[in-house]
């Protein structure tokens, strides 16, 4: 017998606390200002960064990957970091703002990430 949650693709945003909609709005934010970057100033690299931002929101709205996410969005902060400081930090306004984003989007994927596993430890 299936159930309503196992004939859709999407997640239940009915579950969602303010952690998860903060990380949509941050990880939204860290897009938008890599997407600006690569297009205003024809730097490829900053925005397939942005791109891969934007595919990350679209799988989480999905039911699959949640636990699996918060890792990767990690460790894709983390060479985000790397990106910025191997390129000489030449947009640093907009730099510090993306690690202002990244820190936030960091902790929130960390503790969902750990409350995540202490549900399935417990079951």
């Amino acid at each position: 017998m299936s159930t309503p949650d196992s004939e859709t693709v999407l997640a239940v945003v009915d579950s969602w606390d303010w952690r998860h909609w903060i990380g949509v709005v941050l990880s939204m934010g860290i897009a938008a200002v890599h997407l600006y970057i690569g297009y205003t100033y024809s730097e490829q690299v900053f925005f397939v960064i942005g791109a891969s931002f934007l595919i990350g929101v679209v799988l989480y709205f999905t039911r699959f990957w949640h636990p699996v996410l918060y890792l990767l969005g990690l460790v894709h902060i983390g060479a985000l970091a790397v990106t910025w400081v191997l390129s000489g930090m030449q947009f640093l306004d907009w730099g510090l703002l993306t690690g202002v984003l990244s820190a936030g989007l960091g902790l929130i994927a960390l503790s969902l990430f750990i409350e995540e596993s202490e549900v399935v430890d417990g079951s």
